[in-house]
């Protein structure tokens, strides 16, 4: 078993933090579709995405931090299909509805069943 420093602690601690406020990001634009404009929406989105860049690159480090626990590495590795979920809104950027309905059915419901699967598993880590 792998022994961890306390900056890796941290790092981890860090981290499940970092899922805890991309949930908390989802959950107010799914609660604020209504009643929010566009752009603020569209920023939180951006700062999701930006979240989303900070978990690929973290995940990098737990896949050789945490190698010896191959199935919460390939949990992380997972994250990839919410990496595609969120591609979708490419296409749909500029249709507010087609977009919130990304959201609301697939990019938001990936998002919340991967981070339920790894961070369970990286509490017990951690």
């Amino acid at each position: 078993m792998t022994k961890l420093t306390e900056d890796q602690f941290q790092m981890i601690g860090q981290y499940i933090d970092l899922l805890d406020t991309v949930e908390e990001a989802f959950s107010y634009i799914l609660n604020s579709y209504e009643n929010i404009e566009l752009t603020a929406v569209n920023q939180l989105i951006g700062d999701i995405f930006s979240a989303f860049q900070q978990i690929n690159k973290t995940n990098e480090q737990l896949f050789v931090l945490l190698k010896d626990k191959s199935s919460l590495v390939d949990d992380l590795q997972a994250f990839a299909l919410v990496v595609e979920q969120a591609e979708k809104l490419d296409g749909v950027w500029n249709e507010p509805n087609a977009k919130q309905a990304v959201i609301r059915e697939q990019l938001y419901p990936a998002f919340s069943a991967w981070k339920v699967m790894v961070q369970g598993q990286l509490r017990m880590v951690n």
